[in-house]
């Protein structure tokens, strides 16, 4: 992995591409397994959301394995808020 001041345009692309596919994976089998279980409006709040991480991590990751941990990292904290927020929706005000 080099500093990436010598890498051609293609070359910062094709690892841009990379990284924000790896940052984005996670989030979107997520979205997609929400989608599928029936999921709505949460499915794709998640692979919105998912997205605009994704590119945040890919874009601040310096490596590829980076963008890979970020990448998880953003999709278990998008299945954690999703829980809370479904404890907090069917949780009885006492």
């Amino acid at each position: 992995m080099a500093d990436g001041l010598l890498l051609t345009r293609r070359e910062r692309m094709r690892l841009f591409w990379s990284k924000l596919g790896c940052a984005y994976g996670p989030s979107f089998l997520l979205g997609v397994g929400s989608l599928a279980l029936g999921g709505g409006a949460v499915g794709w709040m998640i692979l919105i959301v998912g997205a605009l991480l994704a590119f945040f991590v890919a874009t601040s990751a310096k490596k590829v394995r980076g963008a890979l941990i970020g990448g998880l990292v953003c999709a278990a904290l998008l299945f954690v808020f999703q829980l809370v927020v479904a404890w907090f929706a069917s949780h009885p005000i006492e």
